[in-house]
Order: C-alpha cells, then sequence, then structure tokens
C-alpha cells in the first residue's frame, strides 16, 4: 500500500473515493500537517498502489488493509476523514473497531446502498449487480468515464461534478484505473450495508457540497440523526461532491474548528510514529 506521511501531531488518516487517489487531498495534506500527523494513502487498486487478485472487493478489504497499516506504523488510534467510497471505510472502521478511533469525518457519505424502499428497487430490479457486473467486462476504461461522467451531468449537471480542476483531477485519476479494477472496485460500494455508529463514543462530523445529489444529503442526515449529539452536518457553499477540492480554505476551515470543539486537535496524544514528509510503500499480508 502507497502511503504518505507529513506534519506532526495526533493521527489524521485522508482516505480517498472511489476510482481516484490520494492527491486528491492535496489542500487538506498542505494545511493539516501544521497540527497533525497527516497519512495518506491509495487504496489498492488505486493511484500507486497495485491491485491484488481477489476476484472482488468489498469496504471490509480497504479497511482490513488501512487497520493493518496502523498496526505496521505502531498507530493506535486516529481520525479518519474519508471521501465517498472512503467514507464508508471510516464508518466500517469505527463501527468495528470504536476502540482505535479518535473521531470520523465523512465527506460525500453514503449510509447504504439499501437505505430507503426507493434504492433497494433500483440496486434489486432496476440496476442489479449482474447487469453492472456485464457493462464492466464491456467497457473499458475511457468508456466507463464517459459514460459516467455523461449521465451524472445529464441527472445532476456539471455543478455535482465540481468546478473545472476537480473534474480534471478525477478524470486524470479514472484514467488510471484498469478495467478489472472497475469492476472490483464497484462491487465494494454496491455491497455497502449501514453501519452501526453507536458502538463508540467518537464524534462525527459530516460534510457534504452544496451542490452534492440529494441523495448524499439526505443518507447525511439519517447518520447525523443516528449519531445523535455526537453527529454534525455541515453543507459547503458552490461545491459538488469532492467539496474538499472545490471549496478547501472552508472545508479545511470547518474541520479545524470542529477538531478544536471536540478536543481532537488539543488532547495531547502521544506521537505514535516519526518523521517528516515520508513516502513509503507498506507491506500486505494479503
Amino acid at each position: 500500500m502507497h502511503y504518505k506521511i507529513s506534519g506532526s501531531g495526533p493521527v489524521l488518516i485522508l482516505v480517498h473515493g472511489a476510482y481516484i487517489n490520494s492527491d486528491i487531498w492535496y489542500y487538506q495534506e498542505a494545511y493539516f500537517k501544521q497540527f497533525f500527523r497527516v497519512l495518506s494513502v491509495d487504496l489498492r487498486g488505486h493511484g500507486k498502489t497495485p491491485s491484488s487478485e481477489l476476484p472482488e472487493y468489498r469496504v471490509d478489504t480497504f479497511g482490513e488493509d488501512l487497520l493493518h497499516l496502523m498496526d505496521e506504523l505502531g498507530i493506535q488510534k486516529a481520525t479518519f476523514c474519508g471521501l465517498s467510497l472512503g467514507a464508508m471505510i471510516a464508518q466500517y472502521l469505527a463501527a468495528s473497531y470504536p476502540s482505535r478511533i479518535e473521531g470520523i469525518v465523512l465527506v460525500g457519505a453514503t449510509a447504504s446502498l439499501r437505505l430507503s424502499m426507493t434504492e433497494r428497487i433500483i440496486t434489486t430490479l432496476v440496476f442489479p449487480k449482474w447487469i453492472a457486473m456485464q457493462l464492466f467486462r464491456r467497457l473499458s476504461t475511457k468508456e466507463f468515464m464517459k459514460i459516467s461522467f455523461f449521465l451524472t451531468w445529464f441527472m445532476l449537471g456539471n455543478k455535482w461534478l465540481g468546478n473545472v480542476s476537480t473534474r480534471d483531477k478525477i478524470r486524470k485519476s479514472i484514467a488510471q484505473v484498469s478495467r478489472t479494477e472497475l469492476k472490483k472496485i464497484y462491487n465494494a460500494i454496491y455491497s455497502f450495508r449501514l453501519q452501526d455508529l453507536k458502538t463508540g463514543t467518537f464524534p462525527v462530523l459530516l460534510l457534504s457540497g452544496e451542490n452534492d445529489s440529494p441523495v448524499i444529503h439526505r443518507h447525511s442526515d439519517f447518520i447525523q440523526r443516528k449519531v445523535g449529539k455526537r453527529g454534525r452536518h455541515h453543507k459547503i457553499e458552490s461545491a459538488g461532491h469532492a467539496c474538499n477540492h472545490d471549496q478547501p480554505l472552508l472545508f479545511n476551515q470547518l474541520m479545524h474548528d470542529w477538531f478544536q470543539e471536540t478536543g481532537i486537535l488539543n488532547s495531547k496524544k502521544e506521537r505514535t510514529i516519526g518523521g517528516l514528509n515520508q513516502e513509503r510503500i507498506a507491506t500486505n499480508p494479503r
């Protein structure tokens, strides 16, 4: 697993979304390394982390990879900030290993692909998994990108996709993913189900772009209600799904304020890993 470490202090782990990579966190790495030891990763099959021989991925596949990386680096607890698929992974880790979690920041979060009756009908009858798998067998990465960008533009407009800089970054990232990996990554998203975030005492921050899908806003509100007073949901103006890249100054300020209010930033945690601006490959037992 490819990862980068910068800064010093309590540990903040940044987890990107599906088909993109850790470059999406450029503005967050540059800012938060002043206060945290920031760890950004490329999930398996993304960016500089190679694919694996597994026939399909699940959210817990990626989650266990990150847990293994934490163990390898001697990190006992961390705050996770996850975008989209990364938010799913953060939910899995928080529900399964609450003692390892200081807090979670869920960006463009989905609670489950079958949260509502409408979503259950779509995933079961209208667009079941076998149809998606057939498409992935036929489409090249370039064709997949053209169709997916057209569909999101047609249904939600360019605002959902973010500003020009964000759209270009996402396109370049997707172009690096092989067709085989596209299918395996999609399976992780498709199979994600509701996680029990009431198992811990960690605080939860939900951030979504003003122009993100109404489904994302509804799911974020649902998660906020589930965790009660431990949760907070902010919508970021003039931003799409990757609101951290569309509006980095506002995004960083909201996160910073939340870190201070919850005591995550002010807590005097033991520095569990050393060195600045490291870029390495972690081994993986799988």
